[in-house]
Order: structure tokens, then sequence, then C-alpha cells
């Protein structure tokens, strides 16, 4: 009987192959329970959307690393039932922040819940949403979530982006905030009203907006204050110019959205004055067809690196601005006046004179740019300083496409100083095309059907030739 040599056993190349597949099957096993503990701790989900539809803003990022107040975000759905995108956005803020709380609860099985937060106004149902801190809270309904767009042929909505970081952010900053800024809006001169799409807008910023006729009753403004006047086509009185010159004297805010206007509005033209600036009544036609959209009149301007237009500029997103005209510094101002261009035509732009002339083309008598059509203004007189934001055409805000609404909120948080009420861009839900060249497309095939098949060919006739010399 032939004696086993156990020794010999341990040194043979069946043992040694034996143990280094033992010792690497170990070592896998513990890599993958380390990594399945990482994996529990930290999320490693990555947003591969075009517009980054799940992921938040540096903006969002920015409000929550200063949050010293504890919020309870409150989605009234079963937990389970609701829409997988927006709880994905949820739980990227109670993941970022400690101090945020996110709660699932059912309406229909928790009535008196959903009764706390209902009002007249703004009645809580399933897919409602509820931001809190302490006893002042913010409703948001699921329709405010999406933006939608109505065809003007069927009169069929449909959703065109995703406003939930933009809702939520914002009732964040409105239930952590200790004052509410009030904007006052100038009546009793034909005024030309918003439209619900901005007025909505400028709801999510958290500004309260009140009408103000400074004819009838005393007005009793704060420097926080921020007077908002919008295409006025009638001219304020003696009275009233004594009014705005005094409160912006004493540090107010303000913004003015002027269109032109055929009659003369002299005491307008006073207050323009004041702030350094004039506005001359004539028509921007530009003649760089990279800078206008369809017609010369239908600006697209450069824009400067103010703060103002900082996100605008981060995220390409164009200010279409029509109908404009010429902003220019007068001769003789103060001192303490700082000017700031936001909006300037190119060197191949004119301003037409004649308002009843219906040609496009530059004639005699036209002024040549380049024209500031939007500019800021700073007015410093010891400790209070006066912001003054004017826009030279108010029909921007008759379009709600790329950065037009975006130029208007940031103006107002700019002239309040309210650095962090930001306003963050809706999340584009159109989809496109994949669209792939002739090149990429043989490139892709070669890479399915030739390269990986080689590659794995060749991986298997080393391991085979490997195994064959063992």
């Amino acid at each position: 009987m032939k004696k086993l040599d156990i020794k010999k056993s341990f040194k043979s190349n069946k043992s040694k192959y034996g143990g280094y597949a033992t010792v690497l099957t170990s070592i896998v096993l513990v890599i993958l329970l380390v990594a399945n503990l990482i994996v529990d701790k930290i999320d490693l989900k990555y947003d591969l959307t075009k517009n980054k539809l799940y992921s938040l803003s540096d903006q969002s990022y920015n409000v929550m690393d200063k949050l010293n107040k504890d919020i309870n975000i409150i989605t009234f759905n079963k937990q389970g039932s609701e829409n997988i995108g927006i709880a994905e956005i949820l739980n990227k803020y109670r993941d970022k922040s400690k101090r945020i709380t996110l709660k699932y609860i059912d309406p229909n099985t928790n009535p008196q819940i959903a009764k706390k937060y209902s009002s007249t106004e703004e009645a809580i149902s399933t897919g409602s949403i509820v931001v809190e801190s302490g006893s002042k809270f913010k409703v948001i309904n699921q329709s405010e979530l999406f933006n939608t767009t109505q065809d003007q042929t069927t009169g069929q909505e449909s959703v065109q982006s995703l406003a939930v970081e933009q809702k939520i952010t914002s009732a964040i900053m409105y239930v952590v905030s200790d004052k509410s800024s009030v904007v006052y809006n100038l009546q009793g001169h034909n005024e030309q009203a918003f439209a619900d799409e901005v007025n909505q807008v400028i709801s999510n910023q958290n500004f309260t907006v009140k009408p103000l006729n400074l004819l009838v009753g005393e007005w009793k403004p704060t420097s926080e204050d921020m007077l908002l006047v919008s295409s006025p086509t009638v001219d304020i009185t003696k009275d009233e110019l004594t009014k705005l010159k005094d409160f912006f004297s004493k540090g107010g805010h303000g913004i003015f959205l002027m269109d032109i206007q055929k009659v003369k509005l002299p005491n307008f033209d006073d207050l323009m004055s004041t702030f350094g600036i004039q506005i001359e009544k004539s028509l921007i036609l530009e003649g760089d067809s990279q800078h206008y959209y369809q017609s010369p009149a239908y600006l697209v301007p450069e824009m400067s690196s103010h703060d103002i237009l900082r996100p605008m500029v981060t995220a390409n997103l164009p200010i279409l601005f029509q109908v404009a005209q010429p902003i220019k510094p007068v001769k003789v101002k103060k001192a303490s006046i700082k000017i700031e261009p936001l909006l300037t035509t190119t060197d191949k732009s004119w301003a037409k004179i004649n308002l009843d002339s219906t040609s496009t083309e530059k004639e005699a008598g036209d002024i040549n740019g380049p024209f500031d059509v939007a500019v800021a203004i700073t007015d410093t007189q010891g400790t209070s300083s006066s912001k003054i934001v004017v826009f030279s055409s108010s029909k921007f805000l008759n379009i709600t496409g790329g950065g037009n609404l975006d130029f208007l909120v940031n103006s107002m948080n700019w002239v309040q100083d309210l650095k962090e009420n930001i306003s963050i861009t809706p999340k584009d839900l159109t989809s496109e095309p994949l669209k792939i060249t002739q090149g990429q497309v043989l490139a892709y095939s070669a890479m399915v059907v030739i390269i990986i098949p080689a590659i794995v060919i060749i991986l298997g006739v080393v391991v085979w030739l490997r195994r064959r010399h063992l």
C-alpha cells in the first residue's frame, strides 16, 4: 500500500493554485462586504438625465448649508404611491441637511393633520407638500410642481418643466425668514398689469405685492420696501414726484419697467435724471443677426457679468429683450451714483428717432449704437444705499422662456440685498430625439460587433493556454 505524503501534497502545484484561489476568494468576499457597507452609508446615485432633473442646484445647497432652524417637509401621499421623481428630489433635501425631516402622511387616513394646514385659499389634497418651521408653513399644491403650456390650436395643456426644487427651496427660505419683503406696485398712471405667470414667479420669491396710489392716503415706507413701476402711460404729478424722490433719497429701492411712449412724461424723466440716467424715446434695431431673433427689434443683447445676470450666464440662458429704447447717463450726475450696464446691444445697432416709420432700415437722423437697454444703479449717501434697476421695455416679460423671468426676479432680489432669495430655473421636461452622426453609428457598431467580441475571445484564448500548461 502506497503511503500518503501529506507534506508533499501541500507542495504540489494543485495545492498551491487551490490555496491561491481560496485566498483570492476570501479577499473578494471581504471587498464586497466592505463595499456593501460603504454603499449603505454613501449615496452613490448619479443623475444622468440631460437637464439634471433629480439633482439640486448649488443655490439650494447654499440655502441648506446656512439653515439655523429645523424644517419639516410633509408630503401628503401614502408612502410608496408618491411620484418617484418628486420623491427622489425630496430625498436630496433630507439627505443634505440634518435639520430637514421628510414625512409621508396619507390625507385620507389622517384628515385631521391635513385640516391643520388647509385654508380657504390652500386646501390640502393628495400630492400636496407642506414646508414647515415652527409655527410658519407654506403649502405647495401638486399642480404647482409642474409648469404647463397650452396648445393654441387644441387648447390641451402639456407639462413643460419640473418646478419642484424651485418651490421647495423658495418655501424653505420663506419659513426660516424673519421678515417679509414688501413690493409696492405703483398705480394710477395706466400701468400695465403683470400676467398671472409673472405674478406667480414673484410670489415664489416670497415677495408680498401691495398696490400703491400716492394720490390716495398716506404712504409710510421703510428702507426695506421696494417700489415697482410697470409701463406707465400717464405721467406722475409734481406731488408724487416729490414723494418718490424723498423715498429714494432715504435708501429706497425700485424696479422701473419703462416702455416707449409717444406722449411726454416730464416728471418721470425728472425722476430718471435723479438716478443719473435718461431714456431716449427711440426704437432700437439690431444689425447683428447673431443678436436678434426673427426681427431686428427682438434683441438678444450681450449680458454683463453683474451679480443679477451671473446665474443666467452660467446656465447659458439667453434673454430676449424686444422693443427697447436707449438708456444713457446724464451729462452731470451725483458723484454718489454708480451705473452698471446689464444688457447692451452691439455696435451694429441703431435707434430710430421716427417712431412712425415702418422701415427697419437705417435712416437719416438715426442714432448709432451700442446702447444699454437695462441698467443697475446704486446711490450711496452716508449710511443709506438706494438700489434701482431700470428696464427700457416691459415686453420681455411676455416671453417666459430662456432667462427672461429670472432676469426680473434676480433684479428684485438684488435691489433688496436678498442674495439668498435666488431664482432657480425649472427643469425642462421636453424630450429630444437622440442625434448621432453616421460616423458615430459606425463607431458604436464596430465597438459592439467587433471590438468587444474580439476582447472576449482573446481573453478566453489566454486563459485556455495558461490552464493548458498548468
